[in-house]
């Protein structure tokens, strides 16, 4: 049974926290209510301790099933934190290593920096900073067995700078077959959502959850709603609101760089498991998050500073210091952050491709810190 003191301190850390996240409610209410998403679930964690979950909205268009804390997402690129945890668990276990070449696994991988052989490992494929852009039909043809004459030519040296690709995770899932002899999404499976007690989650809508199952949403005037449409299949469509496209079930076939369907509670599971670091001895860990970083060059960011470590952002913005993952794809927007100073984690899950996630992470912890910070100094 849990300590009495350590329940009611819960219990007053969690009734402190709803006022300070009050304005963050309001908030997702009227965005809600515009649907712009028409649903929205987010979590706080301190340390390893769920201190709030909270879900906003409806699953689908009709309005006749309330979003809970147990509707099902596609977190997509969430995944790769825990893609990424996988790999860890098995450079622990001294099944590969972080400096294995990748041609090792795939030996037609011709990668090449200025006409010169590059070589590529699996930390570069971690950290982003491989130069594999998602050009699947080269890589694809590079990681079969027939020999081919086929090559690739990197933007820059492995290692010398990171730009974001989920090629890499699909090529680091494939690897992680080969040393396993297991499929990926089995092996998640056992190695994360079983000891998370992740129940409502899954690489599809499993029977268990696919009741319960949050319909995503794209609107046409976005430059992210616009790209996803033509990326969609037909049949992955429903039916048009208005300005807005709202989408049937579906699965994602890349499973390790965006497959996950999942409940914020769930989330909230996993972020828990992983800052009390059930995956990972300490010294593992230790490597997953301070290994050293490669600079991401991106005009696109709004951050003062971005780096990719293994499977983790990490950013420096408006004197805070975070780590942070986003999902994005059709219907769908998320985002999952740690702050270690403060040692509170957030999770935020949308049903909209062009919310502005980063603004809602940013307005979420401010308002937890603004609160914090006005108890302190009473």
């Amino acid at each position: 049974m849990i300590n009495r003191k350590i329940y009611l301190l819960l219990v007053l850390l969690t009734l402190n926290l709803f006022a300070g996240v009050k304005e963050f409610e309001e908030f997702v209410t009227k965005e809600i209510e515009d649907k712009t998403p028409p649903s929205a679930s987010f979590a706080i964690l301190k340390g390893d301790k769920i201190l709030y979950t909270k879900s906003m909205g409806y699953n689908d268009a009709n309005m006749t099933q309330p979003t809970t804390t147990k509707s099902i997402y596609h977190v997509y690129s969430l995944t790769k934190i825990l893609a990424s945890t996988l790999v860890m668990q098995l450079i622990e276990q001294k099944k590969i290593a972080l400096d294995d070449p990748i041609k090792n696994y795939f030996p037609n991988m011709d990668l090449r920096y200025d006409g010169k052989e590059e070589n590529v490992t699996i930390l570069n494929l971690l950290n982003h900073s491989s130069g594999i852009g998602d050009r699947s039909s080269e890589v694809s043809i590079m990681m079969g067995e027939q020999k081919t004459d086929t090559f690739m030519e990197l933007p820059y040296p492995a290692g010398s700078e990171a730009k974001y690709s989920s090629a890499e995770y699909i090529l680091l899932s494939r690897i992680i077959e080969q040393v396993t002899g297991e499929p990926f999404d089995q092996l998640i499976h056992r190695y994360i959502l079983q000891p998370a007690n992740m129940s409502r989650s899954d690489f599809t809508y499993n029977e268990q959850i696919k009741d319960d199952q949050v319909h995503g949403t794209i609107q046409f005037f976005s430059i992210a709603g616009t790209v996803m449409r033509f990326m969609l299949r037909d049949e992955s469509k429903d039916f048009y609101e208005g300005c807005m496209l709202w989408l049937k079930e579906f699965d994602i076939e890349w499973q390790a760089a965006g497959g996950l369907v999942s409940s914020i509670e769930d989330m909230a599971k996993f972020l828990s498991a992983f800052n009390r670091n059930d995956f990972l001895s300490t010294q593992s860990k230790e490597i997953f998050m301070h290994n050293p970083t490669v600079p991401v060059h991106s005009w696109l960011s709004s951050q003062d500073e971005v780096s990719f470590g293994i499977g983790w952002y990490h950013i420096t913005d408006k004197g805070k210091f975070f780590y942070q993952h986003q999902g994005m794809g059709p219907g769908f927007r998320t985002i999952m952050r740690i702050y270690p100073k403060f040692n509170i984690s957030i999770i935020i899950l949308t049903s909209q491709t062009s919310i502005d996630i980063d603004g809602w992470a940013d307005r979420l912890i401010d308002d937890i810190l603004e609160d914090e910070n006005e108890k302190k100094s009473i």
